[in-house]
């Protein structure tokens, strides 16, 4: 059942905030779904971008590109971990009976290839769009680094955030283990298109908040910038696994948005 309440604007604010209570409101369980994966994610960064230096003198792996690749490949699968993990809290109150998340194998590699396709229609939205872009503004956005970046995210990553939102909606489907087809997302979310920019905006916002919040406040500070940037890329992580989540309770199952 589709909540009529209210314009689009205000729903997307309400997705929004649905969205961030999801993780505030439940605390514990997020931590616990999220802190081991999230913790390796962090270890891996330091070890395998080379940043350790000791373990990069012995040659264990050190930076470079093989450093890059590993680290990536850690940081994939242990955020396809929490967000199957979460899915599965949040729809399905399946709950850690520790710190350890159960890893649903199947359902994370499902999850990936799903993934994995809708990267790929984004991406080649990205260079179709972009391309048309620099086709129609290209010698008016020359010479100026801040217009590039305007222009670029209300004509491209703005709509193709949108067409995100739409697509992975389709997601949690996968961690529950139910068949969907790979543009259901679209479907439940069709005449959406207004309510989900909404959110998009207000996720492309928040991020761009958390950025220059950090530049400004720990751009000399090495190591509270990097705390700040884990709890803050924890929090990003969460809040928008949630909103995927939201979307497929709300669009898919029909469960009401918290007032």
């Amino acid at each position: 059942m589709r909540n009529s309440k209210g314009s689009g604007r205000m729903k997307g604010v309400r997705i929004f905030m649905h969205s961030l209570y999801q993780v505030t409101g439940n605390l514990e369980g997020a931590l616990r779904v999220s802190l081991l994966p999230y913790a390796i994610q962090i270890v891996a960064s330091l070890v395998f971008a080379g940043r350790i230096e000791s373990l990069g003198d012995l040659g264990v792996v050190g930076g470079g590109g093989l450093g890059v690749f590993l680290t990536l490949a850690v940081v994939i699968a242990t955020s396809l971990w929490i967000a199957v993990a979460w899915h599965r809290f949040v729809l399905l109150n399946e709950r850690p009976a520790g710190m350890v998340p159960a890893f649903h194998g199947p359902l994370v590699w499902a999850y990936f290839l799903r993934s994995l396709g809708y990267a790929a229609i984004i991406v080649a939205g990205v260079l179709v769009l972009g391309s048309i872009v620099m086709l129609l503004f290209g010698g008016l956005l020359r010479g100026s680094a801040a217009l590039v970046m305007v222009v670029s995210g209300l004509l491209v990553y703005l709509p193709l955030t949108v067409v995100m939102l739409r697509l992975m909606t389709a997601l949690p489907g996968v961690a529950l283990g139910v068949e969907g087809a790979f543009l259901a997302g679209m479907r439940a979310t069709e005449g959406r298109t207004g309510e989900i920019a909404v959110v998009a905006v207000i996720v492309v916002g928040l991020r761009i908040v958390l950025a220059f919040l950090s530049l400004k406040l720990f751009a000399n500070l090495t190591i509270l910038g990097f705390a700040w940037d884990a709890v803050t890329g924890w929090f990003v992580t969460m809040v928008g696994v949630s909103i995927l989540t939201t979307l497929y309770g709300h669009y898919v199952e029909g469960r009401p948005l918290r007032d």
